[in-house]
């Protein structure tokens, strides 16, 4: 019996002494794994943290210059800068960075001087580098301290197309970024940096839980490490980047106040558990022993499989208690880490005003359907005016907009497997392979859909819109074309004025090339670009200079020379034609009474195009130009050509009348190159007939142009009508004319054209020549 007592005994020492050790051990070891796990998900977190930091910097430097991108891209905005008014470039700088929410904004010109700022002080100069980065890559970003606080600068070019300015915005790093960093991480922020006199780190943000009192501190214990434990804090250092002032970073903190005061509370659990086992039955203790093993191992897994990123399913852990909230936390923290991920992955490739995708997803699409060899069908549809529209009515307003327009876009479109809202007022879709016919349908249908009313917060409202088409990939075959094309696309179906337009292969360059002619015109027209030749024009029985008739020359800086035929026609297919009239007419009045002071006693002639006979203020245009004119008006001579006065009879028989009540001369040109009637012209309210350079460069060498000459200048005179000879190139033609009694000559015999400050000096040359250049028989006609 005593034997069996020091069995049990020594059997319940040993196993109490074994328990107590396995209990201690355990506890040890779970306390240790606490200690490690805590650091673990210190790192996990700020890993994560520093993750969602650059996302969120990165997505805040792309709206930024997203929204920098439409205010250069603003006609109002170039105008401006067009301008050059202090002024006004000051009012829209103001007004367009509010509009982008920038905190700073400077204009600068293509050689980096200011222009206006909305700074009250100077800022420090914006480096060529920082241009020509931009100009490189469309923009440039640098960080830049001002009066201690962190601004994140964007460069952006001003094209029209060719560079036109700098835009430099600054948006600052402030607290109330921070604040969103912190609440989506779940960590604490301080922005700082070295950019100081002192060379030590200071900060210019902080999230709203940071003890400011604590924060030099902080500055000066993770100054120049990575990560950084302390007694308080978890700290990793994140670098924003640099600028000739000093690094900027950013400080991702953890409080480990919690996690320890969680950690004491675990160990004296763990403390009043060893105690309860050594206390308790030997079978017990030896069943709580073995079956307490088997979930710690289930949560270390878990916890290892969450670290690594992956997505495993919770354990089942039938113990309460500490392990079962362990497990709770751990699988709270990953649904929270997934469903911030999602987030992000939703936020990198959706519009967040439609809900549809975006830039990002288009291309994606696009991109793996290039790779696959899928071939497809683009519909692209642009709003227009929808700047205005946010404008006027405000931005609100035109997000509605854009929401109802992408519900058409879903109704109309079912089978697209992406519908995406690619920027502004723009959307693409992607739909199933048609062929061009099929596809023209579609578009026209979703045209109709598109621009039929619609009613917002009870307000009628309709929309103009513009559709485009192209086939993929044989209209792009990677997403660089297809961008590029879109574009191009776009603008062609604007400049021709069309409602829906696909895409014609081959026109790339040409018509970037017009594009940029079209742009530029408007500028060379605004800043006195383009330059005024005068050709002289004389009487052919005394030789004598009676007009000079004004051509127009564009030299354009980057393409050089550019024939008046390509960029006129430009200016008609732009709607700049009338704008050209005008520049040319006040360039030509300005210049004859010039060299009238300069005691030179010549008329002008003028060309108008065909679309200057539709235009209604041409007559008072011309009368307020030339009001109080030096010479009689008939002095003024104004040629169309005959092919102009064909195109609509009647509103050029209108127009001619009204300027014919102007007394000035109306002449036409190029006559013989047209199908106009005999009868025509002689109800024309012309006083003279300019015969075509074609049948005048060979007079002297071919017997049918002098035929035809010598027969049109009779029957001009039996009209009652002068006549112009022009293309003269040598003394027999010009004998030939002056025998058969052509009043007016014109070629590069006679004169070429040269500029206003030399036409003085030809005139003499001319008076020069007069014995040359007079008519042997001076009692023919005249």
């Amino acid at each position: 019996m005593g034997s069996t007592v020091n069995r049990i005994g020594f059997r319940g020492r040993l196993v109490t002494a074994m328990v107590a050790l396995v209990s201690l051990l355990i506890g040890a070891l779970l306390m240790v794994y606490l200690f490690e796990d805590e650091k673990r998900g210190a790192l996990e977190q700020l890993s994560i943290a520093e993750r969602l930091t650059n996302e969120v910097i990165e997505r805040r430097t792309d709206l930024e210059l997203s929204r920098l991108s439409v205010v250069v891209r603003d006609f109002g905005f170039r105008s401006a800068i067009a301008s050059r008014d202090p002024a006004t470039l000051g009012s829209a700088l103001e007004n367009h960075s509010e509009r982008v929410g920038a905190d700073f904004a400077l204009l600068l010109d293509r050689q980096g001087k200011l222009l206006a700022s909305t700074l009250p002080h100077a800022l420090p100069g914006v480096a060529s580098t920082q241009l020509a980065n931009a100009r490189k890559n469309g923009s440039d970003r640098s960080l830049l301290t001002i009066d201690q606080r962190g601004y994140e600068v964007l460069v952006i070019p001003v094209e029209a197309p060719g560079l036109r300015a700098w835009l430099v915005a600054g948006f600052e790093l402030d607290q109330e970024l921070a604040n969103i960093i912190a609440t989506l991480s779940g960590s604490s922020v301080i922005f700082r940096t070295n950019a100081n006199e002192h060379g030590g780190f200071t900060s210019f943000a902080a999230s709203k839980d940071i003890d400011r009192a604590r924060e030099p501190v902080l500055l000066r214990s993770a100054s120049d490490q990575n990560f950084i434990e302390s007694s308080r804090y978890f700290t990793r250092t994140l670098n924003l980047g640099a600028s000739g002032q000093g690094a900027f970073e950013a400080l991702l903190m953890i409080n480990r106040e919690a996690s320890l005061q969680n950690y004491y509370s675990r160990a004296m659990e763990i403390a009043l558990l060893v105690a309860v086992i050594m206390v308790l039955a030997i079978v017990l203790a030896l069943l709580i022993a073995r079956h307490l093993g088997r979930p710690v191992l289930q949560l270390a897994h878990y916890a290892h499989e969450v670290g690594l990123g992956l997505n495993p399913q919770a354990p089942r852990i039938r113990a309460g208690g500490e392990l079962l909230q362990l497990r709770d936390t751990l699988r709270d923290t990953l649904a929270r880490l997934t469903r911030r991920e999602a987030e992000i992955r939703h936020a990198a490739t959706h519009d967040e005003v439609t809900g549809l995708g975006n830039r990002n997803a288009l291309m994606n699409t696009a991109k793996e359907g290039f790779s696959a060899g899928e071939p497809c069908s683009l519909i692209g549809l642009r709003v227009s005016d929808l700047s205005n529209i946010n404008d006027t009515l405000g931005l609100e307003f035109g997000d509605k907009v854009l929401q109802v327009l992408s519900q058409r876009l879903h109704a109309e479109l079912p089978d697209a497997s992406l519908i995406a809202r690619t920027g502004g007022g723009e959307f693409l879709a992607l739909i199933p392979e048609h062929n061009l016919s099929a596809l023209e349908q579609r578009a026209q249908a979703l045209h109709a859909s598109a621009e039929s009313p619609l009613s917002i917060d009870n307000t009628p409202f309709s929309l103009r819109t513009t559709l485009i088409t192209l086939q993929l990939p044989a209209d792009a075959g990677n997403t660089s074309e297809l961008r590029r094309r879109v574009n191009l696309t776009f603008e062609q179906a604007l400049q021709q004025g069309l409602a829906i337009a696909c895409y014609k292969p081959g026109q790339d360059e040409s018509h970037l090339r017009e594009l940029k002619l079209v742009s530029d015109l408007h500028s060379a027209i605004r800043t006195g670009g383009l330059h005024m030749n005068y050709q002289p024009k004389l009487d052919s029985r005394t030789g004598k200079l009676l007009q000079a008739e004004a051509l127009v020359r564009w030299i354009h800086p980057e393409l050089g020379f550019i024939s008046p035929e390509e960029f006129i026609f430009l200016a008609e297919q732009s709607g700049q034609i009338h704008d050209l009239t005008d520049h040319i007419l006040q360039r030509v009045a300005d210049d004859a009474r010039a060299w009238f002071h300069a005691g030179l006693d010549a008329g002008v002639a003028i060309n108008l195009s065909a679309m200057d006979l539709t235009w209604p203020g041409l007559t008072d245009r011309i009368a307020r130009i030339f009001a109080g004119w030096h010479h009689s008006m008939d002095r003024i001579t104004l040629e169309v050509t005959e092919s102009a006065l064909m195109e609509d009879p009647e509103e050029a028989m209108a127009t001619l009348n009204r300027l014919r009540g102007l007394g000035v001369t109306l002449s036409v040109d190029d006559f013989g190159t047209g199908y106009s009637s005999l009868s025509q012209l002689r109800k024309l309210p012309v006083q003279e007939l300019k015969i075509d350079k074609s049948f005048v460069l060979n007079l002297n060498t071919e017997p049918q142009d002098q035929l035809i000459v010598k027969s049109t200048i009779d029957m001009a005179h039996g009209l009652g009508l002068k006549v112009v000879a022009e293309g003269i190139e040598n003394l027999e033609t010009w004998k030939l004319l002056q025998a058969w009694g052509c009043n007016v000559g014109q070629g590069f015999y006679l004169s070429r054209p040269v500029s206003a400050a030399d036409l003085a000096q030809t005139a003499a040359t001319i008076t020069e020549r007069q014995h040359e250049l007079a008519s042997l028989t001076p009692e023919h006609s005249s």
